[in-house]
């Protein structure tokens, strides 16, 4: 049972000579727990002559207190008269670091193989050696079938050959590369992915082999298209928007100008839209958009342009035609959609259209001009009878006088203190109560009726009056929540919608930290409210506004979210508290699988970056279920609550 135990052997564990005794029990407590077993089973193994000799990998404790992987192999190599083994002679060799090497392996190997990321290897010439089990759940073929082959096995005809040569050009001279591809799967169908790839050199520097990563970008490519074709299209018709037609109309005209060619601009509404609306409903208002846009766009040509530039309003650009023709196109277009019925099934309803036309170039060359023109002209049309058309002649006064005439009933409403304030209910859809109010600017008319800023804040955006109105719904804003939260006896906040051409006012700013003293409110119950493209117009000035009042503790949201698309890159720069989804989103939300989509998409982009979201127009329970499934944070809409004066708001809590 005695040992001889080397001079290295012990300075190799970190013991001196008198700290081991000189046998196999000594040796036997150095073994780890875990590997005595195995470590006496092999040696007894071999005692019996069982194996050539005897080896195993063990750890011993050193000194140090950690333990030391190391290799032993021994042999007997003399045996007494009775054939047992009297002598046996061995080595032991220090393998930790082997050991630790072996370990960074296996996890690097079980990294790649349970990888979320596809992952192969080529060798020079680009023949596939390996792919992870992420490759083969991706594309369909088994590592079997793809080893020794080509990755061009996945080349789709939907990318350029020119991708492919300058991807191999790129690796093969011992450089990087990414990119986005568009490969296909072994069943046929197409995915996006996003790879790189990295040579793998030798020692000396020479490129052995090619190692690929690849992420299934499909989904993210899939948003990506929605998110454009929303940048580029209205939501409720799926015609080009206002910005794509803008982009449209200017490369066409300066095509047009540059081989002498004429066309005309086409601006046309609804008659009495409003009254539609309010007796029929929204969803039947929407139809009826629906079914106009449709027609338009059989009524035209493929090479012109064809746009709803927001509400009931549609702008059309006719190319190669003069005067003559544009009248007579807008002509059967006006009879064309009078003989139409815009209900379908359910009932037989007509509607009666208003145009108004500019040429190019004869009136302009300018989009912002023709638009102007064309909305005299259309306006022209309104005046003389609604159900016309109207070609813009230079002494039109028409626009001019109306526009005269509300800046003078603008300058009276302030004058006289006839612009109020109607509240409407903001919800917390998870505990089902008021949390707060959107101001709603309103001017009481002849009657007692009111006028809607869809009547003259345009207008008044273009004037000086805009300034005054802004002063005057801050203070009347501030000064209502004061009262409302004493009436309900708890906090809640009020939002108050700002107009895009105030960005740059130190007046309304002062006007702001005044009217937050004045009333005692905290700045937190402040939400103002900015548009989609307000912010889209002059984003290094509204982003200084909207620090300003940050600063003060105001909160801020984007009004009508989600119909531009410039904002989503933007959302990383704004401080802002709240996305309120746009009402085209929300009305039919229960029927249109599209905007659902959109709608989590939205809500899932809010969250993400720490913002809350708020439902507008929401019009019935079957969509507050929905908004709730979809986490969707506060809602409003008539189905919540009419706005309402603040005296039908206090009285029944006083």
């Amino acid at each position: 049972g005695e040992i001889f135990f080397s001079q290295r052997w012990i300075e190799m564990l970190g013991y001196t000579p008198n700290e081991i005794e000189p046998n196999i029990h000594s040796w036997g407590k150095l073994i780890h727990p875990e590997d005595i077993r195995e470590a006496i089973k092999n040696l007894r193994n071999h005692l019996k002559k069982h194996t050539p000799f005897y080896k195993v990998e063990q750890r011993l404790l050193s000194k140090s207190g950690e333990w030391m992987w190391v290799q032993s192999r021994g042999k007997v190599v003399e045996w007494d008269s009775n054939g047992k083994p009297s002598r046996i002679v061995g080595t032991n060799r220090d393998i930790t670091n082997q050991r630790k090497i072996e370990g960074r392996l296996i996890n690097l190997s079980r990294a790649v193989e349970q990888s979320p990321i596809t992952v192969m290897i080529t060798d020079i010439k680009g023949n596939i050696e390996y792919v992870n089990p992420k490759f083969s759940q991706l594309t369909g073929y088994t590592n079997k079938e793809v080893i020794g082959q080509n990755p061009r096995i996945l080349k789709s005809s939907e990318t350029p050959r020119e991708l492919h040569k300058r991807l191999w050009t790129t690796i093969i001279s011992g450089n990087d590369w990414h990119g986005e591809i568009q490969n296909v799967k072994k069943d046929g169908s197409l995915y996006w992915e996003r790879i790189f790839i990295s040579p793998i050199k030798n020692p000396k520097g020479v490129i052995t082999h090619f190692v690929a990563v690849m992420e299934d970008i499909t989904e993210r490519k899939k948003l990506d298209s929605q998110l454009i074709y929303l940048a580029n299209h209205d939501s409720l018709t799926n015609l080009f928007n206002r910005r794509r037609f803008y982009e449209e109309l200017e490369g066409r005209l300066a095509l047009l100008k540059r081989h002498g060619m004429e066309g005309a601009l086409l601006l046309l509404d609804i008659d009495n839209f409003k009254d539609i609306n309010d007796t029929l409903g929204h969803l039947a208002g929407d139809e009826i958009l629906i079914k106009l846009a449709a027609l338009l766009r059989k009524l035209i040509r493929e090479t012109d342009v064809i746009a709803r530039l927001g509400g009931d309003e549609f702008a059309i650009a006719l190319f190669g035609i003069n005067a003559s023709n544009a009248e007579s196109i807008s002509k059967q277009i006006k009879e064309s959609v009078h003989q139409h019925t815009m209900l379908g099934e359910r009932q037989s309803f007509y509607i009666t259209i208003s145009i108004g036309i500019a040429l190019f170039p004869h009136h302009s060359n300018s989009i912002e001009t023709l638009l102007t023109y064309a909305d005299l002209a259309m306006y022209q049309a309104k005046e003389e009878g609604r159900n016309r058309i109207c070609i813009y002649a230079t002494d039109q006064k028409t626009k001019i006088n109306l526009r005269h005439h509300w800046e003078m009933r603008i300058h009276e409403a302030l004058d006289h203190d006839l612009f109020v304030l109607h509240l409407q209910p903001i919800v917390d859809l998870q505990h089902k109560c008021i949390v707060g109010f959107e101001a709603l600017l309103r001017m009481k008319g002849e009657d007692k009726d009111l006028i809607y800023p869809s009547e003259f804040l345009k207008i008044a955006e273009h004037s000086k009056f805009i300034t005054e109105i802004n002063q005057l719904v801050v203070q009347k804003a501030l000064k209502i929540i004061g009262e409302i939260q004493r009436s309900y006896k708890k906090r809640l906040f009020i939002g108050i919608n700002l107009s895009g051409k105030v960005f740059s006012d130190d007046v309304l700013f002062a006007t702001i930290k005044k009217e937050l003293d004045t009333h005692g409110i905290n700045p937190e119950d402040i939400v103002f409210e900015i548009t989609e493209n307000s912010i889209v117009s002059d984003m290094i000035e509204i982003i200084g506004f909207i620090n300003r009042l940050k600063n003060l503790g105001c909160r801020f949201a984007i009004d009508d979210f989600g119909v531009g698309y410039s904002s989503f890159s933007c959302l990383r720069e704004l401080q802002v508290d709240y996305l309120k989804i746009d009402g085209s989103f929300i009305k039919n939300l229960p029927y249109d699988k599209t905007n659902q989509h959109l709608v989590k998409a939205i809500v899932e982009v809010a969250h993400g970056l720490g913002k809350q979201t708020i439902a507008e127009s929401v019009e019935c329970e079957e969509t507050v279920q929905l908004l709730q499934k979809y986490d969707v944070d506060y809602a409003q809409g008539y189905y919540i609550g009419k706005p309402r004066d603040i005296s039908e708001i206090i009285t029944p809590h006083l």
